[in-house]
């Protein structure tokens, strides 16, 4: 059988490579290389990490999930279907509860184009639940109409109650007929709803012109599944609107446990809100109080944002986390009517593409810049303009200082090249006309990856980075020889970053990791979930490495959930990193600045087994860096005496699988190994090290002046 790897480079440690005192960049390595990408309205990712325990808070019509959906989650023609829940991604997190007439009970989960998620009536009781157009937040609002003698109302399957928490419910709420209406807010045990509820307290008084009502409800033993109930007194007909519950305490409205997991991730530049929900979403609906901002569709994704989590709740997750955004610039146009109009296939495909929304708002495309530049003032101006003093009041003196924002996402489906550098030349002078210092980014992907050449002689003035989205070598190598180009006849500096990285599909796949995907039936979808698919992450990361800081950035696709493409999964119960997230937790934190050479080894990110060699910033120690992505282990022997150096000291850090396609997930954790070990390391000329099957291994090397410093933050830093 043909040997699809390179196992045979390394004749299992017999052969001698001889590290090189040559280094392959004239600048560092990024510090910020490792960072992520969180898109709302995509994916249950913002749902997930938010603390809002209410599914469709506002009894909004629901949105349709689109197929794109579908077929980013696994399918209709794989299976997925309209129930999730078989799913191996599938978790808490993702479910849909409805709202449904109580006393009774949910039915099973079901997610189709027509659900309402609304259940009107129960058996034995004289209460309908309608949705109607109207109420103070968003299009619709809940009417009940409880014709019974006996209380009765709504209820919502899905909270997961942590014992000693106490939680805080808010709502609209407005009198339409009857006397004397009591109002009682319940939580019970969901697997004994006809038992005595866990807590029960009593709403104050509602009027004829509506009423906020708020209360604490107090902290409680139980640990575990709960439903949550409002019940209305017999003969009453109120209106319900913007409900909320959420945990008393939270990392500023973030789930604690999930801004945990980040800080283990270290991401260093988070991008935000989109992706394609960026691109037909305005900054100013999602500020201010809550229940004053503008409910909108995810038109490319389906179901509905509350904009519950806009700019300010963004940048103060940056502050706790310690990484820098980056936001998505929606630059208006009006053939946003339409899914797609500059793309090339656009014939094949029947034309145009309306979407059936009405986006009026962010249609005016020099409308748009004057919105780009509020928003820069919003972030980084002071509290002396417009912009900041609305900043101030929203909670926020002090201005955010956003360094990097990026020109839209995808934006050859609406702009040509000419127009779109046209746009770019007038967003950048507006929004640096607030602030100089920000770092302006362009799409250099897909229908604009052949033409970047010419954008940049169009606008390249005007931009610091491009931003691209396709992790495959050859194309890597091309935009880096662009940009080395256009920097060596300009006076003006570009840099590359990928702002949405999607890992390897084939062809560009080690030959070996390709033949694994067909053997063990693994489709795209499901290989973003396993340890090779990381693997081959690493590869690519120590590909970017290579070009040193021209190289700035990438934001591996996604942060949180979306069926398993990911770096966090949050279920409502726990966060837990995946198997590309316990990847990037090491290498976002590598001493690795100055990659080396290596004599007769020639690097490349579609081998099996890679070695790299690097001197971290200050040339004190030495970094090498091993990824086995296939199932044979190999040994290597490297030669250190070219270096000038002596070594005697070593710190390592091991993930390990048993195999290729192992996850984490939320059912199934601790399946990656974690290892990591200090000690002595006598070094005369060369030595052999391991490579198991299926590792990623960072040893770095150091002599007795530094051993005892580092080491001593090595363990503070990881133990």
């Amino acid at each position: 059988m043909k040997d699809l790897t390179n196992i045979k480079e390394f004749q299992n440690g017999n052969r001698i490579f001889t590290i090189l005192p040559e280094e392959m960049a004239t600048t560092p390595v990024s510090r910020k290389l490792c960072g992520n990408f969180i898109e709302v309205g995509f994916g249950y990712q913002v749902e997930s990490m938010w603390t809002e325990m209410l599914f469709n808070r506002s009894f909004e019509k629901a949105v349709p999930i689109a197929k794109g959906t579908y077929d980013w989650f696994g399918g209709n023609d794989k299976g997925l279907g309209n129930n999730w829940t078989g799913e191996e991604w599938y978790h808490s997190a993702y479910q849909h509860n409805r709202w449904y007439a109580f006393p009774g009970k949910d039915r099973p989960e079901s997610i189709t184009g027509d659900a309402s998620y609304l259940t009107p009536r129960t058996p034995g009781y004289g209460i309908t639940l309608s949705q109607e157009t109207g109420g103070i937040h968003g299009e619709n609002c809940l009417i009940i109409n409880n014709y019974d003698t006996r209380f009765a109302g709504i209820a919502q399957d899905g909270k997961f109650l942590r014992a000693g928490e106490s939680y805080r419910f808010s709502g609209y709420f407005q009198k339409l007929a009857g006397e004397s209406i009591q109002l009682e807010v319940c939580l019970y045990e969901t697997a004994n709803l006809d038992g005595e509820p866990l807590l029960q307290v009593t709403l104050p008084d509602i009027a004829d012109e509506g009423t906020w009502l708020e209360v604490t409800l107090d902290p409680i033993s139980y640990d575990g599944w709960a439903t949550f109930a409002l019940l209305v007194s017999g003969g009453s007909q109120i209106l319900c609107d913007a409900f909320s519950l959420m945990p008393v305490h939270s990392a500023h409205g973030w789930r604690s446990d999930a801004v945990e997991a980040m800080k283990e991730l270290h991401p260093s530049v988070l991008r935000f809100p989109g992706g394609n929900f960026g691109s037909f979403h305005n900054w100013m609906d999602a500020i201010g109080p809550k229940n004053t901002r503008r409910p909108e569709p995810s038109i490319n994704w389906g179901d509905l944002n509350y904009n519950d989590v806009g700019t300010d709740e963004f940048l103060n997750l940056c502050e706790q986390v310690g990484a820098e955004p980056l936001l998505l610039v929606n630059m208006f146009h009006p053939s946003k009517e339409f899914y797609f109009l500059a793309f090339p296939e656009i014939k094949e495909w029947g034309g145009l593409q309306r979407h059936g929304y009405r986006l009026t708002h962010i249609l005016d495309k020099e409308a748009g810049i004057e919105t780009a530049r509020k928003w820069v003032e919003y972030c980084n101006g002071s509290i002396n303009t417009p912009m900041g003093k609305l900043r101030a009041r929203n909670g926020h003196p002090e201005p955010y200082h956003v360094k990097y924002w990026e020109m839209d996402n995808e934006t050859w489906r609406w702009f040509t090249k000419e127009e779109y550098a046209e746009y770019v030349r007038k967003y950048a002078e507006a929004m640096r006309s607030v602030d100089p210092d920000i770092q302006i980014g362009i799409c250099s992907y897909h229908a604009f990856s052949e033409p970047i050449a010419e954008l940049l002689e169009l606008c390249g003035d005007s931009i610091n980075f491009i931003a691209d989205r396709m992790c495959e070598p050859f194309n890597i190598k091309r935009k880096i020889e662009l940009l080395q180009e256009y920097n060596r006849t300009h006076k003006h500096q570009i840099y590359y970053t990928d702002t949405e990285a999607l890992q390897n599909r084939d062809p560009a796949l080690a030959p070996f990791t390709r033949t694994f995907y067909a053997d063990h039936e693994i489709d795209f979808c499901k290989s973003r979930r396993t340890w090779i698919y990381a693997l081959t992450m690493a590869g690519n990361l120590l590909h970017y490495e290579r070009y040193g800081g021209l190289v700035q950035f990438m934001c591996f696709n996604n942060l949180c959930n979306t069926s398993g493409q990911s770096c966090i999964e949050v279920s409502k119960q726990e966060s837990i990193l995946t198997a590309s997230g316990l990847l990037l937790k090491w290498m976002s934190r590598t001493a690795a600045a100055w990659p080396l050479e290596i004599d007769g080894y020639e690097a490349d990110s579609l081998k099996s087994v890679e070695i790299q060699a690097s001197w971290n910033l200050d040339r004190t120690e030495l970094v090498i860096d091993f990824v086995n992505k296939c199932d044979q282990n190999t040994r290597v022997t490297l030669d250190f005496s070219r270096l000038g150096r002596s070594f005697s000291r070593f710190r390592t850090v091991r993930l390990s699988a048993d195999d290729g396609d192992i996850q984490e997930t939320i059912q199934s954790h601790g399946n990656i190994r974690e290892e990591v070990h200090c000690g002595s390391f006598i070094i005369e000329g060369s030595q052999t090290f391991d490579i198991p099957a299926f590792s990623f291994t960072e040893t770095i090397l150091s002599s007795k002046l530094t051993e005892e410093r580092k080491e001593t933050i090595f363990y503070e830093k990881y133990n």
